[in-house]
């Protein structure tokens, strides 16, 4: 069911009635599974239902000039392409990296609940603005920290935001990127990815055996990265409700 990681998403970064909860584990969805690099939307795609990521991770990617650039990731419970409710031609491909389980909402649905719900309205709004805050500090990352931090700093988020849904155990938890993946996040090259990789372990920091990343001594890497999660404004609140079990629709 989509809406279980979803739910504790929202949970984590604004708070949800009961009535809330029920409302999303009452959506009607389709589920499809994705490989490694298959697209969800590609660019000039015009959308009509939005996704919910249910397992494994998507990114947005521009190509310009032959060279991709990852915009943004997502994980379990994120909503990727909210933004179509309003602006359905998709201007950047979505893609999956690493498998992914993918759950799919009618716009007409998600329209009609954000109607009749102020709150759930003010959650989803909530969403885009982090969304946004995210982007800034992608940028940021890009412009203005060297390679050891850009690349400490994605997983530091990545840990941040995987934590608020359960996907974190003794610091460990899935990642199934390539470096061909963290270059294009980092805006460096696949050379300069494995190097980087190769210091933050030598230093202690870091453990990777793909698809697991364990922290090993996170405030020293939060400190190389210049990390601070005050951009992801994280309640740290798990959500959970009662009922409810949603409408899978025939594929």
């Amino acid at each position: 069911m989509p809406s279980q990681k979803l739910i504790q998403r929202l949970q984590a970064v604004v708070g949800l009635s009961e009535s809330d909860c029920y409302a999303l584990t009452s959506m009607p969805y389709t589920v499809r599974e994705f490989r490694d690099g298959e697209y969800i939307l590609r660019e000039g795609d015009r959308a009509s239902q939005c996704a919910v990521v249910m397992s494994g991770f998507l990114f947005r990617e521009k190509t310009i000039g032959g060279r991709a650039q990852i915009l943004s990731l997502y994980i379990a419970g994120d909503m990727p392409d909210v933004h179509t409710l309003h602006l359905p031609l998709m201007d950047h491909d979505l893609r999956s990296a690493g498998p992914s389980t993918i759950g799919f909402v009618p716009h007409s649905f998600l329209r009609g609940l954000l109607t009749s719900s102020p709150s759930l309205t003010h959650a989803i709004w909530r969403e885009t603005l982090i969304d946004a805050a995210i982007y800034r500090e992608w940028v940021a990352n890009l412009g203005a920290r060297d390679a050891l931090a850009r690349v400490a700093h994605m997983f530091c988020e990545i840990a941040a935001r995987a934590e608020v849904v359960g996907l974190v155990k003794n610091s460990e938890f899935y990642l199934p990127f390539t470096q061909q993946n963290i270059a294009y996040a980092c805006g460096l090259s696949v050379v300069h990815v494995n190097r980087t990789i190769q210091e933050l372990r030598r230093r202690g920091l870091i453990e990777r055996e793909r698809p697991m990343v364990k922290l090993l001594r996170r405030e020293e890497l939060e400190r190389v990265a210049e990390f601070t999660p005050d951009y992801l404004h994280l309640r740290g609140e798990k959500g959970h409700c009662k009922g409810g079990t949603g409408t899978q629709l025939q594929r």
